[in-house]
């Protein structure tokens, strides 16, 4: 039986959810940043293993965010529209590669 052709996936963030995802990611980014400074200039391993860390947290927090973002609106329209078995083969995959948000 031939696919219907679907639409292109985007996310469906609300404003502050959204807002929140944004600013989290820019402190990543501002760690990350540290992480590299801390390696040019020779900082002690387990500082930088901490800061590794610490930047590892956080982007598992954000990815909970967006998971729960899925869960509660992408996953329930396709459910809705009667795309249940792609929406639970798609949630099951990502889960594969994110084994610590379960």
């Amino acid at each position: 039986m031939p696919r219907k052709a679907s639409r292109p996936k985007t996310s469906s963030l609300d404003p502050q959810r959204k807002a929140d995802v944004l600013n989290r990611l820019k402190t990543i980014r501002g760690v990350t940043d540290g992480i590299y400074r801390m390696v040019d200039d020779n900082v002690y391993c387990m500082q930088v293993v901490k800061q590794i860390s610490a930047a590892r947290a956080s982007l598992d927090r954000v990815a909970r965010i967006m998971l729960e973002n899925h869960v509660a609106t992408c996953f329930v329209e396709q459910v809705r529209a009667g795309e249940g078995r792609d929406a639970v083969a798609e949630l099951m995959e990502t889960l594969n590669f994110q084994k610590d948000l379960v």
